[in-house]
């Protein structure tokens, strides 16, 4: 197994994204720490881990808040000792497909400041643990929206500026062994299914450009892709499992994407 006898904390679990990469780490061997702000619902994820044999625990937090955060992770490191893998899947409802001239600041900067503030708090956090046991892995989410030029608002700013951090923290981190990650993920249909706030998202961006969703997110005709298909939340999942194992030991500093060649990086 990958990640057997690892200590993961996923940040964002009870999301579509989150919720498949901490079943995917409990397969491979990996005692999860399931972080979010609703318990019921990572409860029942957890108890479904255990029940396929798997190991998960339950910690509410709020990833936008440090304090949240940190006393998350200090009780992560005084139940299991350590933090080997830490990834935040966090995400949340905002403005997309809105011509920049129509569009407030404040809708502008809302997801520059959230998906970065977010990364930045649960990323450190376990940097420092991680950088004192001299090892681990974090992991970073991006989508390509960091690289096309749709309209996607201030979305693909924070796309970008998560990449960007995630190189300068694997600089700093990188001669205490510990590596820095980002997976950058296309837009995946199953997302809308599995109840993900991009289901709301992808709705108004497809009204605007007026189309279905099904039209907008079409796996065999998407302009760009090299394969017949679109992403899944598996394929996410198990490149994460991958990149947090010791496989990828020297893998750091780098944008993964996964987007079936639609864009390149």
């Amino acid at each position: 197994m990958l990640l057997e006898n690892k200590v993961a904390v996923v940040y964002g679990a009870a999301g579509a994204i989150g919720n498949t990469v901490a079943r995917t780490f409990a397969r491979e061997g990996a005692q999860v720490h399931l972080a979010g702000r609703t318990r019921t619902t990572l409860q029942v994820i957890a108890d479904q881990i255990t029940e396929a044999g798997g190991c998960a625990t339950v910690g509410v937090v709020d990833a936008l808040d440090a304090e949240s955060v940190r006393r998350h992770a200090a009780g992560v490191m005084a139940a299991s000792g350590r933090i080997d893998v830490s990834i935040n899947t966090v995400g949340f409802d905002h403005q997309q497909g809105v011509p920049l001239r129509e569009l407030s600041l404040a809708d502008y900067l809302y997801p520059i400041t959230g998906y970065t503030s977010t990364q930045f708090l649960t990323a450190t956090a376990a940097a420092r643990y991680m950088a004192d046991a001299g090892g681990g892995v974090i992991l970073t989410i991006s989508t390509t929206a960091a690289q096309v030029t749709l309209p996607v608002d201030g979305f693909g700013p924070a796309c970008i500026a998560v990449e960007a951090f995630t190189k300068q923290l694997a600089n700093e981190v990188g001669p205490y062994g510990v590596r820095v990650v980002c997976l950058r993920a296309d837009g995946i249909a199953e997302s809308v299914a599995a109840g993900s706030y991009v289901g709301a998202l992808f709705r108004r961006m497809a009204l605007r450009f007026g189309v279905s969703v099904d039209e907008m997110l079409a796996d065999p005709g998407a302009p760009g892709r090299m394969l017949p298909r679109g992403t899944t939340l598996a394929d996410v999942a198990e490149a994460a499992t991958f990149l947090a194992s010791d496989r990828a030991g020297g893998i750091t500093a780098a944008v993964t994407t996964i987007a079936g060649g639609s864009v390149l990086g």
